[in-house]
This record gives C-alpha cells, sequence and structure tokens, in this order.
C-alpha cells in the first residue's frame, strides 16, 4: 500500500546548517567539528578569468599559454573527459631525455585571480584534473591570499605541498580549509605539473601541464547571499540516469506526486542517480519508496557521475564514501537524509530490496544550494567553418527509410547480432512534434540463435556459423554507392541508446574502402555512458596501421538527451565537435606517407553493434544490457564550401541509372564481360570484399577477348580511382605477425611491374588522348580463396578533361609462378568493381541533374524497366596504341537522363544486393571475421 508523504521518517544526523561546504561527506552519526557550518559560505570566484606568470607553450609551435580559461570558474566540477573540460597551463618544457621529463628545470606556475571586491575568504577548493584510469600526485600545491595584485601583502600562504590523489579520492577537491578567515581580493593558485599514475598498468610518468576543472573560493556570504542560499528540490521535474534495464514510468520518481511508482526492472542491487550541470552544496535528501524491507540503501553526493562502470559488478568504478548508508531497513514511509553540506553535481542512489525484486520509487527530493540553478542547455549552433553550404542531408521525416540516400544492411553477421531491414524504421513525435521524425536502429535479443535466424534471416560466409551468443538483431545503414563527399563538415543529431555490450557508433568509410581510412565521428560504448570517443584510422591494417582519438566527457550521460555529433574534415586536419563545442582535433601523420588525413571521398554510416570486440560481451544475466533498445537520429547534414569538388561514381551495373547527381555512367565500354554471384572462384561474392564490410561488389567486370575498355564523358573530372581485384595465389598464406592474421599474396606482386595494371587515359574530345600517372593503393591481402583489393588513383587530370577512358591489363601470355609451375593469368583473375570521380562543381548545373533513384522521403524505391538505348562503342587499339575517337551518343547529346543499358558480353549483372559479411566494426581493426578487437 502507498504511504503518504507525511508519514514516519527516519533521522540519521542533525541537520548542521543550510550553508557550507565541507570537501567530504561525514559519516552520517559524526558530530560537526568546530563552527564550520555555523556561518554562510559562498563561492565569490564564478565566472572570473585567470592571468598567470606561465610562459611556455601549451603545444610546440604554438603561442598558446593558457587554454580555456573560463573553464575553471564556470561552476561545474563534473569530470568532463581525460585533460577535457580544463583550465590548462604549463609550468615548462618536457624533455624524455632527463629525470622525470625535466621536472626540475620547470618552474611553478600559477593562476592569479582578482574579485570584485575584499571578501572574507574561509576555504579553497582545488579540483584537479582527472583521468578515468590514473590518478595523479600534484606537485608543489600552493594557495596564496593577498590584498593586492603585487602580492606584496599576502594574508594567507598555505606553502609548497603535494597533494596525492587516491582511487578513493579521485575526481573530489583539495580543500584548503584556513584557520581563521583572512580578508583579500586576490587569490594565487600555484603548481609545478604532476605526476600520473596509471590504475590498469604499470605506467607512470611526469606531465608540464598544470589543469583544473574548477576553483572555488569561499567567502561569508553576505546577507543578500545568504537569503538566496535557501536550498531547493534540485531534484524536481529531473530525469535520472537509470543503468541496467529500462525503466517503467520513469518520470514519477521526481514529479512531486509521492502516490505514483517509478520502477527500476533491474533485479536485485541497482543503481540510478540524479546529474546536474551545476554543481551544488547538498545538504539533505527525502527518499520515497514501496513500503518492504530493503537489505541496502546508500546515498552518494559526487564531484561527478563516474568513469567506467564495472562488468562484473554492474556498480559505477571509483567515488567517495556515502552520505549515507543502511542495511536490512523496513521502510514504511519517506526516508529523510541528513548530513553536512556536501558539495556535488551527481546524486547517485544504490539500493538492493531482494535478490530477485526490482526497486520502486515514489519521489526523490535532493535539497541544496547553488550559485546557479539553471540546468538548461545552451542552443545548438554550428561552430565557426568553412563549410556553410549545406549539400547533402536527411532529416528522416518520412515513413520509411529514403533507400535513394540510404542502403540498409540486412542479413549480416556481426559481433553479437545480425543487420537486418526490421531494425531500421522511422519514429514520429519523440520530442512532441508529431511532424518530426527520427530514424530508430533497435537493438533486440531474441534469446537464442535460432529464434534470432528465423526472425530476421542470415547471410553467412562460408564455414562461419554463428555463435551461441549471436542472438541479438540490429541495424546499419551507409551511403555508400550513393552518396560519398571528400572534404567538409557532417552533423548528426543523435540519442544514443546504452548498456552493457551495447556500442552505437557514426562513422564513415572511404568509398573504395582503401586501406584503414575512417574516421569515427562518434563512438560509445555502452558501459562508459559519460564517454564519447572520437577517432582518426589510417593506413593499412597489418603493415602501417595507426589512429589517433580523443575522448570527450560530460556531467550527464551522452544516452540522456539528443546531442548533435560533428566532424570537420579538411586536408590539413580534423575536427570533431559536440553540440558546437571542439572536443578534438588531430593532424597526425603517419609512417610511410600514409594517408592519415584522407584525400579520398568518404561515406556516412549510422549503426549499432551488439557484443564482443572493443565494448565486450553484453550481460548475460540480463541484469545490465537492456534487451530492446533503440539509438535515434534526428537528422544528418553534410555541409561544403560554395564550390567544392563533386564526388560521383560508377557501380559498373549491367543497367546503369541515369547519371544524376552522384552518378555517372559511361557512354561506351567494350570487350568486358559482367561478373556477379556464381559459385565459381572469380564468381563468388564472398571472395570480393575488403576488411569485413558488406559485400556489395556483386557487379564486376572482366576482360574477354581483348583489354576491356571504359569510356566516360564529363566536363572537370579531376580524378579517378578505381576499385580492383587480383586473384591470389593459391597455396600461399603467411601468419601476419602484426594483427595475427593469415595474409594471402596478390598476383600483382609475383608479376612483372606493370603486366597487371589498368591505364587511364584523358582526353578534351574523345580524339585526343594522353595516358595519366597512376598510384596504385596495396590493401591488407586475405587468404585465398578471397581476391586481393587494390586501388588505383589517378590525380590532377588536365584542367580541359573532357573525356576518361579506362583500360584493362592485357592478360593474354602473362604467368606467375607457384612452386614449380607457371600459372596463366586468366581474364577473370582481374577484375574492377567500381570507379569513383571528383568532379568540379562549377563545371556544369547540378541542378538540371537527378538523384540516381528519385524517391519522395518515406517512399519505397522502384527501379523502372529501363527505356532501351542504342549506345555507341568504341573498336579500341591496344593501350600502346594511339587511342580512338569516340563518338558522343545522341542521348549525351540531348541532355536526356534515361537509364544507360549498355552492351554487356558474359553473365547477366544481377541488381545490387545488400549483402552482408562478417565484420569487427567502427573504430577498431575491421575484418571478415570477428575477432576480439
Amino acid at each position: 500500500m502507498k504511504f503518504k508523504k507525511l508519514t514516519a521518517t527516519i533521522g540519521l544526523a542533525a541537520l548542521l546548517s543550510a550553508f557550507g561546504g565541507v570537501a567530504a561527506a561525514l559519516p552520517a552519526d559524526a558530530e560537526p567539528a568546530g563552527d564550520a557550518h555555523t556561518v554562510a559560505t559562498v563561492n565569490v570566484l564564478r565566472g572570473k578569468v585567470p592571468t598567470t606568470n606561465a610562459t611556455e607553450p601549451l603545444q610546440p609551435g604554438s603561442a598558446e599559454v593558457m587554454a580555456a580559461p573560463e573553464k575553471a570558474t564556470d561552476g561545474s566540477v563534473a569530470y568532463e573527459g581525460d585533460e577535457a573540460g580544463v583550465t590548462e597551463i604549463a609550468a615548462g618544457p618536457e624533455v624524455s631525455s632527463e629525470p622525470m621529463n625535466g621536472w626540475e628545470n620547470w618552474k611553478d606556475v600559477y593562476l592569479q585571480y582578482a574579485l570584485d571586491d575584499p571578501r572574507e575568504i574561509r576555504e579553497v577548493r582545488l579540483y584537479h584534473n582527472q583521468y578515468s584510469t590514473s590518478v595523479s600526485t600534484f606537485k608543489n600545491v600552493r594557495v596564496q591570499i593577498a590584498t593586492d595584485a603585487e602580492f606584496t601583502d599576502v594574508v594567507y600562504d598555505s606553502g609548497f605541498a603535494d597533494y596525492q590523489e587516491t582511487a578513493q579520492t579521485q575526481g573530489q577537491a583539495q580543500v584548503v580549509t584556513l584557520d581563521k578567515p583572512v580578508t583579500g581580493q586576490h587569490v594565487r593558485i600555484w603548481q609545478r605539473g604532476h605526476y600520473i599514475e596509471s590504475t590498469s598498468s604499470s605506467w607512470k610518468g611526469m606531465s608540464n601541464k598544470v589543469r583544473f576543472r574548477e576553483i572555488e573560493v569561499m567567502a561569508s556570504a553576505t546577507e543578500d547571499e545568504a537569503a538566496a542560499l535557501t536550498p531547493r528540490n534540485i531534484a524536481a521535474g529531473k530525469i535520472p540516469y537509470v543503468w541496467g534495464l529500462a525503466p517503467t514510468n520513469i518520470a514519477a520518481i521526481s514529479d512531486g506526486d509521492w502516490d505514483t511508482y517509478a520502477t527500476h526492472n533491474t533485479p536485485g542491487e541497482n543503481w540510478l542517480q540524479f546529474e546536474f550541470k551545476n554543481s551544488y552544496d547538498v545538504t539533505s535528501i527525502k527518499l520515497g519508496l514501496e513500503p518492504g524491507t530493503y537489505e541496502s540503501i546508500k546515498a552518494f553526493v559526487l564531484a561527478g557521475p563516474s568513469a567506467t562502470i564495472s562488468k562484473t559488478t554492474g556498480l559505477p568504478e571509483g567515488g567517495g564514501a556515502p552520505v549515507y548508508s543502511t542495511s536490512s531497513l523496513t521502510v514504511d514511509g519517506p526516508i529523510t537524509m541528513e548530513f553536512p553540506a556536501t558539495k556535488g553535481s551527481t546524486v547517485r542512489f544504490v539500493l538492493k530490496k531482494d535478490e530477485t525484486g526490482p526497486v520502486k520509487f515514489s519521489e526523490v527530493e535532493i535539497m541544496a544550494t547553488g550559485d546557479s540553478y539553471d540546468e538548461s542547455d545552451p542552443v545548438y549552433k554550428a561552430p565557426d567553418s568553412p563549410f556553410t553550404k549545406l549539400v547533402w542531408s536527411d532529416e528522416f521525416n518520412g515513413t520509411r527509410v529514403d533507400e535513394s540516400k540510404w542502403n540498409i544492411i540486412s542479413g549480416m553477421a556481426n559481433h553479437g547480432a545480425i543487420y537486418n531491414r526490421d531494425a531500421v524504421s522511422i519514429k514520429h513525435g519523440l520530442e512532441g512534434e508529431d511532424s518530426n521524425g527520427y530514424l530508430a536502429i533497435n537493438s533486440k535479443n531474441y534469446g537464442t540463435t535460432d529464434a534470432l535466424v528465423r526472425a530476421v534471416g542470415h547471410d553467412p560466409y562460408p564455414g562461419e556459423p554463428l555463435k551461441d551468443k549471436q542472438t541479438w538483431s540490429s541495424g546499419r545503414v551507409e551511403s555508400k554507392n550513393k552518396y560519398s563527399f571528400e572534404y567538409g563538415r557532417m552533423a548528426v543529431r543523435a540519442k544514443v541508446n546504452d548498456s552493457q555490450g551495447i556500442w552505437p557508433a557514426i562513422w564513415m568509410l572511404a568509398q573504395d574502402e582503401t586501406g584503414h581510412d575512417e574516421i569515427d565521428v562518434l563512438e560509445y560504448l555502452g558501459q562508459e555512458p559519460w564517454t564519447a570517443y572520437m577517432t582518426n584510422h589510417y593506413g593499412v591494417w597489418g603493415h602501417n596501421k595507426g589512429q589517433d582519438s580523443g575522448t570527450a566527457g560530460t556531467y550527464e550521460s551522452w544516452s540522456q538527451k539528443f546531442h548533435v555529433y560533428e566532424v570537420e574534415w579538411t586536408p590539413q586536419e580534423i575536427t570533431w565537435f559536440i553540440d558546437g563545442q571542439k572536443r578534438f582535433a588531430t593532424a597526425r601523420d603517419c609512417a610511410g606517407g600514409c594517408d592519415s588525413r584522407h584525400s579520398l571521398p568518404m561515406f556516412p554510416i549510422l549503426e549499432t553493434q551488439v557484443g564482443d570486440g572493443w565494448v565486450g560481451d553484453v550481460d548475460y544475466a540480463k541484469r545490465w544490457t537492456k534487451q530492446d533498445s533503440d539509438f535515434l537520429v534526428d537528422w544528418v547534414r553534410v555541409y561544403q564550401s560554395e564550390d567544392q569538388d563533386r564526388v560521383r561514381f560508377d557501380d559498373l551495373e549491367a543497367e546503369r541509372p541515369a547519371d544524376g547527381e552522384y552518378r555517372l555512367a559511361p557512354i561506351s565500354q567494350t570487350n568486358v564481360a559482367a561478373k556477379t554471384t556464381g559459385t565459381a572462384l572469380a564468381d563468388d561474392k564472398n571472395n570480393f570484399f575488403y576488411g569485413g564490410q558488406p559485400r556489395y561488389e556483386d557487379s564486376r567486370l572482366v576482360s574477354t577477348d581483348k583489354p576491356g575498355q571504359l569510356v566516360y564523358e564529363a566536363a572537370g573530372l579531376k580524378e579517378v580511382r578505381l576499385t580492383a581485384y587480383y586473384k591470389t595465389v593459391a597455396g600461399q598464406k603467411t601468419l601476419n605477425g602484426v594483427n595475427n592474421q593469415w595474409e594471402g599474396t596478390s598476383i600483382r606482386s609475383v608479376t612483372r611491374d606493370g603486366q597487371l595494371d589498368f591505364a587511364v587515359y584523358a582526353s578534351p574530345d574523345g580524339k585526343t588522348w594522353s595516358a595519366q600517372e597512376l598510384s596504385t593503393h596495396n590493401n591488407f591481402v586475405d587468404a585465398p580463396p578471397a581476391y586481393a583489393r587494390h586501388t588505383v588513383t589517378a590525380r590532377g587530370l588536365p584542367a580541359d578533361t573532357e573525356f576518361v577512358k579506362i583500360v584493362f591489363p592485357d592478360v593474354s601470355g602473362v604467368t606467375y609462378r607457384v612452386g614449380e609451375a607457371d600459372v596463366a593469368v586468366e581474364a577473370g583473375d582481374v577484375q574492377l568493381a567500381k570507379v569513383t570521380f571528383l568532379q568540379e562543381r562549377r563545371a556544369l548545373d547540378w541542378t538540371e541533374l537527378l538523384p540516381a533513384t528519385p524517391v519522395e522521403p518515406g517512399a519505397v524505391p522502384t527501379t523502372a524497366d529501363p527505356a532501351p538505348a542504342t549506345v555507341p562503342t568504341a573498336d579500341p587499339a591496344p593501350a600502346a596504341s594511339p587511342a580512338p575517337t569516340v563518338a558522343k551518343p545522341e542521348s549525351a547529346q540531348a541532355g536526356a537522363a534515361t537509364p544507360r543499358s549498355l552492351p554487356k558480353t558474359g553473365a547477366t549483372v544481377g541488381s545490387l544486393l545488400l549483402l552482408a559479411a562478417g565484420v569487427c566494426g567502427a573504430g577498431v581493426a575491421v575484418r571478415r571475421l570477428a575477432k576480439s578487437c
């Protein structure tokens, strides 16, 4: 039976004062010390900007000596990520060859603040920088207070002393309490770097950085300030973060109605927490629960939410002692928790009623005072950027996913899930507007592998059966072969789903999947709810693969709200933003001249991976992993500069769609045969993939009796990229010592240089042709029977280029050695899978071009039977001979946009199927086999 608000109360300690600022909570039964809580205090440093004596640049080659001067006084003590959300200066140059990175030669540096007026100062609180998996000893910390800016009249000096953080005190304030109040107007905070010790490995090292998340100077409150410090219920209307299974009616926990229940559905011990933007002095808590006996109840007031959650206990790791703790308690009315005022921005409740039951909350009241009670989020403002023209977007306001823009992956097994069409949908009205739509990528547990396959199907690689733990369905959409871009800014407004083993991601891959070119706009590991990962991957897996990554923390789980995740990509730098605020940037180069900033087209991917790999397993006990949840995307928008080059491509289908804004079909093709999805080695789709990505390559071309040729007509072509596959040498494989995978040998690498290379020619008129210089990128070669993927690129085409011709290699008479035998190269051993172009935007009127398969948002795209078209072909000469003149077809002269049915010899080319393969997902080594990443 429900109890009323004014029933029996359990008192734990006297409410000592509505004001105060102790650094750590006292035990519930502890007595107050001296008069520490008899005077109201207020933080008088809020909003002040410091000066500094630091002169060391924060980065080599930079003139900046202080970063984010406003952050240490913005009112938030929350951890925003390693080395993020801090005011930062440097004590001296780091010299790795010297002991302790050269610490002895650094100088003590300070941040100096000026108050508006002289104040009676009682305490200073220092919230140093924090690491998720390390603790620090902050060197030579010193606090000085003076009446003048020159510090000739110092009224307080703590002296230099190290402050050592522990796993138990991580993130909490270093509190400097004055023996007696002093009156001063200027404050200096000194330090000389910090010594870092990893809590997850043996690594240790000295950093020259001095960083503060927040600095508070607590002074005696004036009468007006004291009057404004009346405690209020900061939990009112606030939705807490709930870890574990999806809660029921969670809004009831803070709606002011003590007669309705919010249910935490995770059985046994569970937890939730209220996460605030501002920091408050929490003075008391009133907790309403369903009547009954509870094995344990704990409440914490913390400086920030946490860093990680234990996969063993399901509880947050780190944090201080509880402000309230009890066991074997029979509850028949609200619990009032009274304790000395405790500073924090997170209030956590850990409860256990019994081993199997959920916990029902009727209401939570958190009484606190603070400098500001404004918990609203700032309105999103796009970052300053050279890319301001919206060139491509999806607002998801239709009734179905627009498949003229997205491929829906179906049947592909990845980690613990199978991607399928039914896992992606459009939902409406989630934020109160019925007209506004959202892409919903659903992750659902079907319980058993058999039940999963019956429900969603499976398109397996041969010899790779599903594992018993693969019981989940999930979704993935990507714009490959429908939209790609080279340089620009992509913004995605999304609300991630969370819990153990859930892995939503927003990322980009190279259109031709060269090497490991990948930009992860966001990766979110469900058991790290307060961390967003941002990563740039480059190089070739198993050879020169590299990456550079950053993290972004937050005061409130990223899964609680929609956020705008954004990346700006230029030839010089890649920069990440969240909600318009810069969070990470990289200009890192890589060894061996690899293309670390991706001078090639890339396409967006939205997905949720489940279990295994980097994120780790789901909770098979079904306590800490939501069994059915959605990753929601409100919109995707791509911006470029006004006259930026456009990416177009040819997928080599037998029935090409009409030339469109992103598609370009050849005006002729000769001496080629189509390869599709047969069972022979050269036809099997399972042999044509890269990195375990979905198997799109079911429309490929090979030469027939002569070297094949394709001719394209389009003004302003600047770059051509060929995605080519070469047979691997049968029986040859070696274990790659870097990635521990079997690696094959491409026949291109065992024949004479250039024998099996494609050729690319450019022409202003289709009559005179010039050979173009080519570069070939060699990717990781999977072991036979897989074909080796190579990317051939011609950059910097002549400015007057109107025609491009691609010529296949002449394989006649070419052999390679296998053991003691010479093996002849056959036409099917060299295949072309895709042609990608970069074209000047100003070269033609793009508004006259149609999408490849135009559909209304939400409509089901259909493929019309193509009108027959007679396309002239050229009888090509060998590549070494003068190139032939190409006649301009009548349809091209008229500007017609009908589909092109090109001459085809050999097997019929089928429609592009969205087929699938095992993958080791975004942000880590992406491979065919779902390995542990």
